[in-house]
Parts: C-alpha cells; sequence; structure tokens
C-alpha cells in the first residue's frame, strides 16, 4: 500500500511540477511576443509587429479552454479559471483588431489595441497572483 501511495504521490508531484514548466514557458513566450509587439511600435517596424502577435497568439492558445486552464492555477484559485479564460478571449480579440488596425496603417488604434492586450495579461495576473 505504501508503495501505491509513493507512486501515486510521486505522479501527482511530477505532473505538477510539468505543469509549472509549461506555464513558465508559455508565460516567458507570451512575453516575447509583447515585446517584439512593443519594439514594432517603438522602431516603425509592422513585421515585427506581426511576428511579436503571432507569438503571442500561439502562447494564448494554453488558456482557450477553461478545464485546461485549472491545472495551471494555484491550488487556491482554481476555481477562477474562467478569468484566464475571458483573458485569453479579450487577448486574441484585441490581437485581431491590432492586425487588422495596422494592415489599414491605423496605428494609433493598432496601438490601442495592443494597450487591451496588456490590459487583460494583467486582470488576470490580479487574480491569480493576488495583485
Amino acid at each position: 500500500m505504501k508503495v501505491i501511495t509513493g507512486l501515486a504521490l510521486t505522479m501527482l508531484l511530477s505532473s505538477m511540477a510539468m505543469a509549472n514548466n509549461t506555464l513558465a514557458i508559455n508565460m516567458s513566450q507570451m512575453e516575447n511576443g509583447l515585446s517584439n509587439v512593443q519594439k514594432g511600435f517603438l522602431y516603425n517596424n509592422p513585421v515585427l509587429i506581426k511576428e511579436g502577435v503571432a507569438e503571442i497568439h500561439k502562447a494564448n492558445a494554453l488558456f482557450h479552454n477553461s478545464e485546461e486552464t485549472k491545472k495551471y492555477l494555484p491550488k487556491d484559485k482554481k476555481h477562477m479559471s474562467n478569468i484566464a479564460f475571458n483573458a485569453s478571449k479579450r487577448i486574441d480579440n484585441a490581437s485581431a483588431d491590432l492586425l487588422k488596425s495596422l494592415d489599414k496603417k491605423q496605428f494609433s488604434k493598432a496601438h490601442q489595441s495592443y494597450s487591451e492586450i496588456i490590459n487583460a495579461c494583467g486582470s488576470c495576473h490580479a487574480v491569480v497572483r493576488g495583485w
């Protein structure tokens, strides 16, 4: 019985470590995408902005399922997975708006959409990290 309990505990801890590692990698990808969008605006480089949005979109896909999102949230916040899910939708919508505005050369609107992405990230972090 002790062996089975030990194996179950090991599997649980391993699963949690993998989830934490996945989240850390994902947040790093998200940050890199945000950084590239910002650099694109600073250096008037629409290609870099689009590359950054693609990185954001790829990283954001992790949160497209509120049930799956639960495994990446702290134990006492798992019931708030809908917050991350809703933030994910906001990021997707703002990213699409950013690209549309960029294609129309409406840079001020595109930058407003970038700000909305940042706000969506911040709202999720406020809940998850208790800011």
